[in-house]
């Protein structure tokens, strides 16, 4: 894809506005970072450059039906529903994982409005590549399914160990509570997934499969901040959300994902690298 043509710096778009900062809180909020992670032991960072980008997400409209465990009542029913993914990316990304990165459907709690972006701010486009949204969602669906049996394979596991140990406690092998904590950790972090794919889905019920009704692109406002590593001039990304979170800007308009996405994913940093080289201010 040719960058240089996929971002344009003028002309209405709809989008999420930004909140109304003091001019000197989101540098702080960035110095903050920077001197955390020196405390984390990560190489020591400055901003060479910042500038304010309109991200594009895809807000997507489905049905969605549930699955024969559901009560009859709900059994052929279709039921709406919609989420929405980051339309820069969406094509780039390499795997399950970081395609989970991607999903905000909490920005569709914002209201949109006409926005016409000032000079300098750049508007990001979406992916020349076609995206097939029924392929990624129904991906997913299938994906929550194997967690969930897994789920259930692993949680009767740890329950017949757990009666063997109520039974046998004095005689218990020490790699028998080994195994048991192991399988603790595996049900944790199964269920960790299994909640994240519902919330990506913006679905917290069984499915059995979903149709993609419509798609339409929404623009939300991050300030983009190019760091250095003092040491060897390696370049990386931070994205700061410009909609606060509470009353006062927290750590977590940090958008820790995205920017770890650009740190993992070479082709997601040089899209964020060309759409800001033009509107980039000196740190």
């Amino acid at each position: 894809m040719d960058c240089d043509q996929s971002y344009w710096r003028s002309g209405l778009i709809y989008g999420i506005l930004p909140s109304k900062f003091k001019e000197s809180e989101i540098p702080k909020l960035v110095e903050g970072i920077l001197k955390r992670e020196v405390r984390l032991g990560k190489p020591l960072e400055y901003v060479a450059g910042k500038g304010t980008l309109w991200m594009p997400y895809y807000r997507v409209r489905m049905e969605y039906w549930h699955s024969g465990k559901e009560t009859p009542m709900k059994l052929g029913r279709k039921m709406p529903a919609e989420t929405a993914l980051n339309a820069m990316f969406c094509a780039s990304v390499n795997d399950e994982s970081e395609l989970l990165m991607i999903f905000r459907p909490n920005y569709l709690r914002h209201e949109t409005v006409a926005i016409t972006p000032t000079t300098g701010e750049v508007v990001g486009s979406a992916s020349e590549a076609g995206v097939d949204f029924e392929g990624i969602l129904s991906g997913l669906i299938k994906k929550k399914k194997e967690v969930e049996d897994e789920l259930s394979r692993q949680r009767s596991t740890l329950s017949k160990n757990y009666v063997r140990k109520r039974r046998f406690s004095m005689l218990l092998p020490t790699g028998t509570l080994k195994e048991e904590k192991q399988l603790s950790e595996k049900i944790a972090r199964l269920d960790a997934l299994k909640n994240t794919i519902s919330l990506c889905l913006n679905i917290n019920e069984e499915v059995e499969g979903l149709r993609v009704l419509h798609h339409d692109i929404f623009h939300y406002p991050t300030s983009v901040f190019s760091l250095r590593n003092r040491e060897n001039e390696t370049q990386r990304f931070l994205i700061v959300n410009l909609v606060k979170a509470g009353s006062i800007l927290p750590r977590s308009n940090c958008d820790i994902l995205l920017t770890r996405l650009c740190d993992r994913n070479e082709t997601c940093r040089k899209l964020v690298a060309a759409a800001v080289a033009g509107s980039q201010l000196p740190g």
